[in-house]
């Protein structure tokens, strides 16, 4: 979804908050992630899906339908942070 010509063209039940989107998003990325590498770091968690959300709005950034936005890279980090609260 992160390179959709046109996110706005998608179901109402998917576009109706891209900063719910982005959360969920990240925050189902990051519990996937925690499970998957459980002897990682936590700093270095953050970190690696902190730089995935930044590169994905760097991608958009050059995209001509699509632009890149900090508040979606704060909303990546929030769902992240969140997961691994979730699972402590």
């Amino acid at each position: 979804m992160a390179v959709l010509p046109d996110y706005n063209a998608l179901p109402p039940v998917v576009s109706m908050s891209d900063v719910i989107n982005h959360i969920l998003a990240f925050f189902t990325l990051s519990f996937l992630f925690k499970l998957a590498y459980p002897k990682l770091k936590t700093i270095l968690h953050v970190f690696l899906l902190s730089a995935y959300g930044v590169a994905i709005e760097v991608v958009q950034y050059f995209l001509p339908t699509r632009f890149g936005d900090p508040y979606d890279v704060l909303s990546d980090i929030l769902g992240v942070l969140l997961a691994l609260i979730f699972m402590l």
